[in-house]
């Protein structure tokens, strides 16, 4: 249309006249297209907050409203199934007891459910299929605050909030002394290094990035263990992705915290679960086998050629070995 116009108005007026045309076509009709750009940014936006709304408005699941003994929390699965999708089972069957104050792991390939296991104990992963009960009281019927109370997980990528490390810390104490939190950095051999800083007072950036992941993963465990009337420890591969200092020494937490509480270890690397009381084996979402350390390496052929495997691997290198 610009281009006929154009070719009109050469006969009839100068081509500085043309071009003075074109130009102020041209700024008639940008604003237009930024118009029509602009409604369309906006239809999306309400087609957005339409589905935003309709999530706000479904019904909140009934939640239970039984607390939990305060003795005798022994951990039964019986036939436990759990599936992300439909038809596809993670979980397929899993009979599984946790003794109150025992150290069980939980041990396998990637992939084969053991993080599942400790979503589903915690009160994380809903909809699962079977009867699984804490101090026989089903886990369906708790009162979800005390279940959060009650069982602790610690995962390999828990959240550190950008403040004080004290903020931190007071999110599971709020009314622990000083001393208090001083006394579980000292256990979890962070005190030290905050000291060298700001203690207490120590600024941490988003995500606790200026920390080493070692110290973030230690100051994880230390905010766990200000929770005054948790009984149940889950940790989910909380070792991993930490230099092997680090990992000894949140090992070391772990092993004397298993002296006075129950605590559910999830690890890739079998050298960290020998000193388990009872350690399942899991493949494809099914307990291929269980026992202590010892046991499964004479009985289980999988598990023997994965610690072999893993150890071998580790040893690489080293003197005296190929």
């Amino acid at each position: 249309m610009i281009v006929a116009l154009s070719e009109y108005l050469n006969g009839h007026i100068s081509m500085s006249g043309t071009l003075y045309i074109i130009l102020l076509a041209s700024e008639f009709f940008l604003p237009l297209r930024l118009l029509g750009l602009f409604f369309h940014i906006a239809m999306n936006g309400m087609a957005t907050s339409d589905k935003i709304f309709k999530i706000l408005d479904l019904p909140i699941e009934s939640k239970g409203k039984e607390l939990l003994p305060h003795s005798n929390l022994d951990i039964i699965l019986n036939d436990a199934h759990f599936s992300y999708e439909k038809n596809r089972d993670i979980l397929k069957g899993i009979n599984m007891t946790l003794p109150r104050g025992s150290f069980i792991s939980l041990v396998g390939e990637p992939g084969c459910g053991k993080s599942t296991i400790a979503g589903i104990l915690a009160g994380k992963n809903k909809g699962y299929r079977g009867d699984i009960t804490i101090g026989g009281v089903h886990l369906n019927n708790i009162n979800e605050k005390d279940l959060m109370n009650h069982v602790v997980l610690v995962r390999h990528n828990s959240y550190l909030f950008k403040g004080k490390v004290e903020d931190n810390l007071r999110m599971a104490g709020p009314d622990a002394t000083k001393q208090k939190l001083e006394d579980v950095l000292e256990k979890v051999n962070l005190l030290g290094f905050l000291n060298t800083q700001d203690g207490l007072q120590t600024k941490l950036l988003e995500k606790a990035s200026n920390l080493s992941w070692g110290q973030y993963q230690r100051l994880a465990i230390a905010r766990a263990l200000l929770k005054k009337n948790a009984s149940v420890y889950i940790f989910d591969e909380a070792a991993s992705k930490i230099d092997i200092e680090s990992e000894e020494l949140i090992m070391n937490v772990i092993h004397e915290l298993a002296k006075i509480k129950t605590v559910l270890l999830i690890s890739h690397r079998l050298a960290n679960v020998v000193k388990s009381d009872v350690s399942y084996f899991l493949q494809d979402g099914e307990v291929k086998g269980n026992g202590t350390h010892e046991e499964l390496m004479r009985q289980n052929d999988a598990y023997q050629h994965l610690y072999d495997s893993q150890i071998a691997l580790e040893n690489y290198g080293k003197e005296g070995t190929v």
